[in-house]
Parts: structure tokens; C-alpha cells; sequence
């Protein structure tokens, strides 16, 4: 079983919260889809926390390059440059290298799935509409891409001989079947700033010898997360859409 998070966007509160449950379930297989750091107050505590769990495989997001990589953050808003600046001049050494490190997607996983941070063809680009979804099928070969970006949960299903495309939505604590004569684009939700207004926290775990997948969906101490960003002298938007889910 494979635990699939993206965006945890350094809210430490909430990624305690997911944690705990894969130890509950004795879940250590952990798949990242990038943006570990930015909008949050605690970009190193993550971080630290995600380089103990040693994920399977993670690609970077553009939150997490824009940290390490002066001047990459000229199209983000305003409270997303504060926290980048902000971010940047907190990272410990370690962590820096860390980002600094972790590769571009998308990647394959052992020939199984392939995830990346936006869409395959690439990792700025948002996937939000069917006629974008359906483009980047043609930037990866396996059956399943996980992307996250967004922060929506939801994704996309192929059936290449029908020539049909359709739009999932997942019910959450449900099983999904993936069926064999179809492909897919799976988005999680995020962990650390959810946006499709409701403000429990979002990831997936996917069962890859029975090709299923569930979308978890669970509660975290967003005030603590929002005060921290306060604290911190961040934007105070960034505390506010937490309360929010948007």
C-alpha cells in the first residue's frame, strides 16, 4: 500500500495528522508529489519529518524550487513570494540540500505508476480542465499518474478505444477500481492548504497489487497551523484559507 501526498506546503500540524495514521495502519510507503514547503510556518520541521520517512519516491514542486532558486518566484502572488522569501531565510543547511536535491518530475515508479507535481508534460502547468487533462496524457506511458498542483482532489479517466474522456470525483473512505482498459490522472488534494472549501486536510492511499485507491479526507488543528503563520509575520491570507478550505 502506497501513501500518496502532495502540497504539504510546510503545515506541520497537518502532516502529523497523516503520519499518525499510516502508523496506525502500519503504512511506510510514502510517495510525495511535491511542494513540501511554502505558504506554512514550518518549513524545517517538515521537511525533517519527511526525510524520516524516507520516501519511496518524490518529485519537487514549484514552491520547493522557488525556495532554493532566487528569482523562480516572479509570477506567485504576493503572500506566496513572502513565504518563499520567508522560507528561504529559515532552511536549515541540511534541509536546503535536501530540496535542492529532489528531482523534476514526472518519474515511473518500478514501471508500476508515474507521478509528477503538475501536469507530466510540465510541472508549472495546472491541470483544471478536461481539454488540459486530456494533453497530458501524452506526457507519460504508464497506466496511473499521480499530479498534484492544484490542491483539488479529483482526476481524470481515459478510455482510449471509446475515445472518451470523464472527470472523477472520489468519494471519500471509498474504494476506487481502476479498470485495465482505461488510464488515469489522479490528484490527491493537499495536505497543507486545501481548496475546494472544505478544509480537512486530503491525500490517497493506492493499493497497487489490486489497482485501487481511496481519498482520505480528515480533520487537523487549522487554527494552531494559522496562528503559527501569523506568528511568523506572514500574509495573513495564507492563515485565513485555512479556515476555509480555498
Amino acid at each position: 500500500m502506497d501513501l500518496i501526498l502532495s502540497d504539504i506546503h510546510s503545515n506541520l500540524h497537518a502532516l502529523r495528522v497523516v503520519l499518525r495514521y499510516a502508523k496506525r495502519r502500519s503504512i511506510d510507503r510514502y510517495v510525495l508529489l511535491g511542494d513540501l514547503v511554502g505558504y506554512g510556518a514550518n518549513p524545517n520541521e517538515v521537511l525533517d519529518l519527511v526525510r524520516q520517512m524516507e520516501p519511496r519516491v518524490l518529485v519537487r514542486g514549484n514552491h520547493d524550487r522557488a525556495c532554493i532558486t532566487p528569482g523562480s518566484d516572479n509570477a506567485f502572488s504576493l503572500p506566496a513570494r513572502m513565504a518563499v522569501s520567508w522560507t528561504r531565510g529559515q532552511l536549515s543547511e541540511e534541509n536546503a540540500w535536501f530540496l535542492e536535491n529532489i528531482p523534476q518530475g514526472p518519474t515511473t515508479i518500478q514501471g508500476d505508476y508515474s507521478i509528477a507535481h503538475g501536469s507530466p508534460l510540465d510541472e508549472d502547468d495546472y491541470l483544471l480542465h478536461p481539454r488540459e487533462g486530456l494533453l497530458a496524457f501524452d506526457g507519460f506511458a504508464s497506466q496511473v499518474c499521480f499530479f498534484g498542483h492544484t490542491h483539488l482532489p479529483g482526476g481524470y479517466e481515459l478510455d482510449e478505444k471509446g475515445q472518451r474522456l470523464s472527470i472523477l470525483s472520489f468519494e471519500p473512505g471509498a474504494w476506487f477500481q481502476l479498470r485495465d482498459d482505461c488510464r488515469y490522472l489522479i490528484n490527491p488534494g493537499s495536505v497543507g492548504q486545501p481548496r475546494d472549501r472544505d478544509r480537512r486536510l486530503s491525500f490517497m492511499t493506492f493499493d497497487t497489487q489490486h489497482r485501487r485507491l481511496k481519498l482520505h479526507r480528515m480533520d487537523y488543528d487549522h487554527t494552531g497551523a494559522a496562528r503559527a503563520i501569523l506568528a511568523a509575520g506572514l500574509h495573513s491570507n495564507l492563515a485565513e484559507r485555512l479556515h476555509h478550505g480555498i
